[in-house]
């Protein structure tokens, strides 16, 4: 725009000059039109656009990417000489941003729409948005920015795969009323013993009448309810959170198993790190809707937060499970609190084999390996 004003600039010079020196009607009429032309340019420019309208569409054209349609409105009697828009496409997940610029002339009452592909280089959930919108002038020598604040919110999912597994038991897809051995719980109509009291047991679980006639402060043991439900954590991505590949592969994992343990009817909730409080977010599966809904908030979460699940409280868990499974790029610390006595599976990115300690395994997963390397994993 610059180089335009100068070039402008210096052509009514010229004819100035031209004029002075040659003091005719023609060299008048050149130098009058060299002013008048930039005037009209820019007053047309200020005349129209007025009441312009921007927005954003989910846009009825199937194909392999997701698109939207930009619907560009002109309610005026004024053409519009150049629009142009910046688009600007961000992955929540991870963090990528891209942008292109769209140019349209709307012209006098009319009505322009235009399909437009998100440029989603992987899974995540995007941000689209109008990041600025500018009007110019016939001879691009002034502009005027246009409010529009639209913005639209696409979730693309990572390649899905059958992750085929194998089952502990057929209770496993099943619920129970079973009870856990292995860890104190909170049932109060299950005592499972008496002990004496060590400090950090809840007070609720005093037994008052034994310990005033024994002398000691005892404590009751209670169950824990096991619903054989498993649950599917994503987990941090730890310093794999700046490699796109990586994550890709992490998405594609967790939202495959997810979506096998649906299909095969089981009990399932899953877990993730919730984008704006960063707080542990827990959310039972039940149906397609709810598998649809779970997409668009996990694959929202950038993968550089911390992971939200460095332990599970059983005091605020209404929920006891008999598996966990973490889908992870880095081990989370504190497996033991995670777990409460249930059986843990960390899937990991970037290591091979597996290993199994305290009723925990860790089963590695590379990067376009991740279908074998998981065949045959036991839930």
């Amino acid at each position: 725009m610059l180089k335009r004003r100068i070039a402008c600039g210096l052509l009514i010079v010229a004819a100035l000059i031209l004029y002075f020196f040659d003091n005719e009607s023609v060299t008048l009429g050149l130098l009058l039109a060299m002013i008048v032309m930039p005037t009209v340019s820019i007053g047309l420019l200020a005349l129209s656009g007025k009441n312009l309208t921007v927005r954003m569409d989910e846009s009825p054209v199937v194909g392999e990417r997701p698109t939207l349609r930009l619907t560009i409105e002109n309610p005026g009697i004024m053409p519009v000489a150049n629009a142009e828009l910046e688009m600007v496409c961000e992955n929540l997940r991870t963090g990528e941003t891209d942008s292109t610029a769209i140019h349209v002339s709307p012209g006098p009452k009319s009505k322009r729409e235009i399909d437009f592909e998100v440029m989603a280089g992987h899974a995540g959930r995007y941000r689209v948005r109008v990041a600025n919108a500018m009007m110019w002038d016939p001879l691009m020598l002034a502009s005027k920015n246009l409010p529009c604040e639209d913005s639209r919110f696409m979730t693309v999912m990572p390649e899905l795969f059958e992750a085929h597994l194998s089952y502990a038991s057929d209770a496993a897809l099943l619920e129970s009323d079973r009870s856990a051995d292995s860890r104190r719980g909170m049932d109060p109509g299950d005592v499972r013993g008496i002990r004496e009291y060590v400090p950090g047991d809840p007070v609720r679980n005093i037994h008052w009448k034994l310990s005033e006639k024994t002398d000691k402060m005892l404590v009751k043991e209670l169950g824990t309810p096991i619903t054989d439900q498993i649950l599917v954590i994503l987990g941090s991505a730890g310093e794999r959170s700046s490699d796109p590949e990586a994550l890709e592969a992490i998405a594609s994992v967790y939202a495959s198993l997810i979506h096998t343990l649906r299909q095969d009817s089981t009990s399932l909730t899953a877990a993730w790190t919730d984008a704006l409080s960063g707080q542990a977010v827990f959310k039972k599966i039940s149906n397609e809707d709810d598998l649809a809904a779970a997409a668009d908030e996990y694959l929202a979460s950038p993968a550089s937060m911390q992971g939200a699940f460095a332990s599970i409280d059983r005091d605020l868990a209404e929920t006891r499970y008999a598996h966990i499974v973490i889908v992870c790029g880095r081990v989370p610390t504190g497996l033991e609190a995670i777990a409460n006595g249930c059986n843990v599976t960390v899937l990991l990115y970037g290591t091979e084999g597996s290993t199994t300690e305290n009723n925990v395994q860790i089963v590695g997963f590379g990067n376009k390996t991740y279908e074998e390397d998981l065949a045959g994993i036991e839930v």
